[in-house]
Protein backbone atom coordinates (compact mmCIF):
# COMPACT_ATOMS: atom_id res chain seq x y z
CA UNK A 1 0.00 0.00 0.00
CA UNK A 2 1.25 3.41 -1.10
CA UNK A 3 1.78 6.44 1.30
CA UNK A 4 2.10 10.36 1.03
CA UNK A 5 4.45 10.66 4.28
CA UNK A 6 6.99 13.38 4.96
CA UNK A 7 10.88 12.84 4.19
CA UNK A 8 12.98 14.44 6.28
CA UNK A 9 15.49 16.53 5.08
CA UNK A 10 18.19 18.80 6.12
CA UNK A 11 20.94 19.44 8.56
CA UNK A 12 20.28 19.60 12.38
CA UNK A 13 18.48 22.40 13.53
CA UNK A 14 17.60 23.50 9.98
CA UNK A 15 15.26 20.43 9.30
CA UNK A 16 12.88 20.75 6.09
CA UNK A 17 10.84 17.93 4.99
CA UNK A 18 9.95 16.36 1.61
CA UNK A 19 6.28 15.44 0.73
CA UNK A 20 6.98 11.68 -1.24
CA UNK A 21 4.94 8.54 -2.24
CA UNK A 22 6.59 5.63 -1.27
CA UNK A 23 5.16 2.18 0.20
CA UNK A 24 3.69 2.53 3.65
CA UNK A 25 6.18 -0.28 5.13
CA UNK A 26 8.87 1.23 3.05
CA UNK A 27 12.08 2.64 5.14
CA UNK A 28 11.75 6.72 4.90
CA UNK A 29 15.47 7.57 4.09
CA UNK A 30 14.97 4.47 1.01
CA UNK A 31 14.03 4.74 -2.05
CA UNK A 32 9.89 6.23 -2.91
CA UNK A 33 7.95 6.48 -5.51
CA UNK A 34 7.53 10.15 -6.94
CA UNK A 35 8.25 13.47 -4.65
CA UNK A 36 5.17 15.62 -4.72
CA UNK A 37 6.95 19.05 -2.91
CA UNK A 38 8.14 20.42 0.26
CA UNK A 39 7.53 21.79 3.80
CA UNK A 40 9.74 24.09 5.49
CA UNK A 41 8.71 24.26 9.54
CA UNK A 42 10.83 27.33 10.19
CA UNK A 43 9.47 29.67 7.56
CA UNK A 44 5.71 27.83 7.24
CA UNK A 45 6.54 27.71 3.73
CA UNK A 46 4.96 24.46 1.84
CA UNK A 47 4.64 23.67 -2.18
CA UNK A 48 2.99 20.82 -3.41
CA UNK A 49 2.06 19.30 -6.36
CA UNK A 50 -1.49 19.22 -6.44
CA UNK A 51 -2.54 17.34 -9.44
CA UNK A 52 -0.34 14.30 -9.19
CA UNK A 53 -0.92 14.62 -5.39
CA UNK A 54 -4.81 13.99 -6.25
CA UNK A 55 -3.57 11.34 -8.64
CA UNK A 56 -2.18 9.17 -6.22
CA UNK A 57 -4.87 9.87 -3.80
CA UNK A 58 -7.53 8.63 -5.88
CA UNK A 59 -5.10 5.41 -7.17
CA UNK A 60 -5.23 4.55 -3.22
CA UNK A 61 -2.10 6.40 -1.70
CA UNK A 62 -3.27 7.13 1.94
CA UNK A 63 -1.89 10.62 3.71
CA UNK A 64 -0.21 10.14 6.82
CA UNK A 65 -1.17 12.26 9.71
CA UNK A 66 1.69 14.70 9.45
CA UNK A 67 1.11 14.97 5.55
CA UNK A 68 -2.54 15.41 6.17
CA UNK A 69 -1.86 18.45 8.15
CA UNK A 70 0.21 19.70 5.68
CA UNK A 71 -1.96 18.96 2.91
CA UNK A 72 -4.99 20.80 5.04
CA UNK A 73 -2.70 23.83 5.29
CA UNK A 74 -1.90 24.49 1.59
CA UNK A 75 -5.46 23.88 0.09
CA UNK A 76 -6.53 22.99 -2.58
CA UNK A 77 -5.63 26.16 -5.21
CA UNK A 78 -2.67 26.97 -4.24
CA UNK A 79 0.75 26.40 -5.73
CA UNK A 80 3.12 27.67 -3.32
CA UNK A 81 1.66 28.86 0.13
CA UNK A 82 2.99 30.62 3.73
CA UNK A 83 0.61 29.32 6.51
CA UNK A 84 1.35 31.48 9.53
CA UNK A 85 1.47 29.61 13.20
CA UNK A 86 -0.78 30.98 15.99
CA UNK A 87 -2.94 33.82 15.81
CA UNK A 88 -3.02 35.34 18.92
CA UNK A 89 -0.64 34.64 22.03
CA UNK A 90 -0.94 32.21 24.40
CA UNK A 91 -2.59 33.42 27.52
CA UNK A 92 -0.64 32.60 30.88
CA UNK A 93 -2.47 31.16 33.62
CA UNK A 94 -2.84 34.56 35.70
CA UNK A 95 -4.55 35.70 32.77
CA UNK A 96 -7.44 32.97 32.17
CA UNK A 97 -8.54 33.86 35.62
CA UNK A 98 -11.31 36.03 34.54
CA UNK A 99 -11.86 38.70 37.07
CA UNK A 100 -15.49 39.43 38.09
CA UNK A 101 -16.08 42.25 36.62
CA UNK A 102 -15.60 40.40 32.90
CA UNK A 103 -18.14 37.44 34.43
CA UNK A 104 -21.18 37.56 32.39
CA UNK A 105 -24.11 38.57 34.67
CA UNK A 106 -25.62 35.14 36.97
CA UNK A 107 -28.92 35.99 35.67
CA UNK A 108 -28.41 34.28 32.11
CA UNK A 109 -27.09 37.22 30.11
CA UNK A 110 -24.40 36.85 27.93
CA UNK A 111 -22.21 39.63 28.33
CA UNK A 112 -20.36 40.79 24.31
CA UNK A 113 -17.21 42.18 23.87
CA UNK A 114 -17.28 44.99 21.40
CA UNK A 115 -13.38 46.20 21.05
CA UNK A 116 -13.08 47.54 17.62
CA UNK A 117 -9.74 47.51 16.47
CA UNK A 118 -7.26 49.90 14.58
CA UNK A 119 -8.06 48.22 11.48
CA UNK A 120 -11.56 48.44 11.30
CA UNK A 121 -11.45 52.32 12.52
CA UNK A 122 -9.67 52.89 9.91
CA UNK A 123 -12.41 51.13 7.66
CA UNK A 124 -14.93 53.61 9.07
CA UNK A 125 -13.15 56.71 8.52
CA UNK A 126 -12.15 55.71 5.03
CA UNK A 127 -15.86 55.02 4.31
CA UNK A 128 -17.09 58.22 6.08
CA UNK A 129 -14.83 60.21 3.72
CA UNK A 130 -16.81 61.50 0.58
CA UNK A 131 -14.74 60.18 -2.33
CA UNK A 132 -12.57 63.38 -4.44
CA UNK A 133 -13.91 63.90 -8.31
Amino acid sequence: MLAVKLKLIGKKGQHSFRVIVQEKRAKLQGKYVEDLGWFNPHSNQAKLNQERLKYWLNNGAQLTQSAQRIVEKVGAGADTQSFGGRKTPKKRKKDRKAAPEAMPAASGESIVPTAVTDREEAAAEVAETPAET
